[in-house]
């Protein structure tokens, strides 16, 4: 497996793992797959946004952004969508360790992550609590259209 940066060339391939990230976990929220708007997210984030290859395909993606702390206004790499392929999630983690050793070296001394309520939020949590996170806030969705 190799992971790399995201590239501008990848666009398509980040649609298609955003196709079966909306198809699994978004739709019940009501969100649907804007290419338009994936398109502009994704543009403003290859910097900081990274990709899982396995025999030259993209199998993974984890994107972010880097924000200000609202109190502090340190950098916070907030986590925008870590999605893996079924087929391919024990590779997840090393995606992840890539991301926070990206982190370390830009002087990114903390990472936001989130787990979705319906993609198996418990054992997220215990992988979450593994890796040294602790829960901050949950956040919640209500749909009014």
């Amino acid at each position: 497996m190799e992971i790399r940066m995201v590239t501008k060339d990848d666009f398509e391939k980040v649609v298609e793992l955003m196709s079966e990230f909306a198809e699994e976990s978004l739709s019940e929220y009501g969100t649907k797959l804007d290419i338009d708007q994936l398109k502009k997210t994704f543009d403003s984030g290859c910097d900081t946004s990274f990709a899982a290859i396995v025999d030259d395909k993209m199998v993974g993606v984890l994107g972010g952004r880097i924000v200000n702390d609202f109190c502090s206004a340190e950098p916070v790499y907030e986590e925008i969508v870590w999605f893996m392929n079924k087929k391919y999630r024990r590779y997840g983690i090393k995606l992840f360790n890539f991301m926070q050793q990206w982190c370390v070296v830009h002087g990114v001394n903390r990472i936001t992550m989130c787990a979705m309520e319906n993609s198996m939020r418990d054992k997220l949590g215990r992988l979450y609590e593994r890796l040294g996170f602790q829960v901050m806030e949950t956040r919640y969705i209500k749909v009014i259209n």
